[in-house]
């Protein structure tokens, strides 16, 4: 389907979330925009790497999949990432440290902007550095 060929999920963006052709706007954002009254005209204004066929694509394949298709679809962190849980009651089924609601994307942000593993333990004092070592591996795994 026509519809079909401009939603995308790869794993390395969003962690999997289904979202339209290359621009990294999820099908759920702008299905929230249409639940909240916006018309397509405005959802297009604020997102505007989309357009009107983008828009009604993201409703077709969201009204024929449902609501749990719009969630992510990160890779089970498995035995090798013990510190790692993905689970969609926790932050929408974002991954996120073992015992905790931080997410694996707080983490890889703070050290993508140079901040050192000490710095992120100050910040998150509930975690440990294999927590950090583990959300960092853990987004090697799915970047390859």
């Amino acid at each position: 389907m026509e519809d079909d060929a401009r939603i995308t999920i790869d794993p390395r963006v969003r962690w999997g979330t289904p979202c339209l052709r290359d621009t990294a706007i999820s099908v759920a954002h702008v299905v929230a925009l249409h639940g909240a009254g916006h018309s397509d005209d405005e959802i297009t204004a604020a997102c505007p790497p989309l357009t009107g066929d983008d828009v009604a694509a993201a409703l077709a394949w969201a009204a024929r999949r449902g609501p749990d298709a719009l969630a992510p679809r990160p890779p089970a962190p498995g035995r090798h990432h013990p510190n790692i849980v993905v689970d969609r009651s926790i932050q929408g089924g974002v991954p996120t440290i073992r015992g905790t609601r931080i997410t694996v994307d707080a983490v890889l942000g703070m050290w993508e902007h140079g901040f050192s593993v000490a710095e992120i333990l100050d910040d998150y004092p509930g975690l440990t550095a294999e927590d950090v070592h583990d959300a960092l591996a853990y987004d090697d795994l799915v970047s390859r």
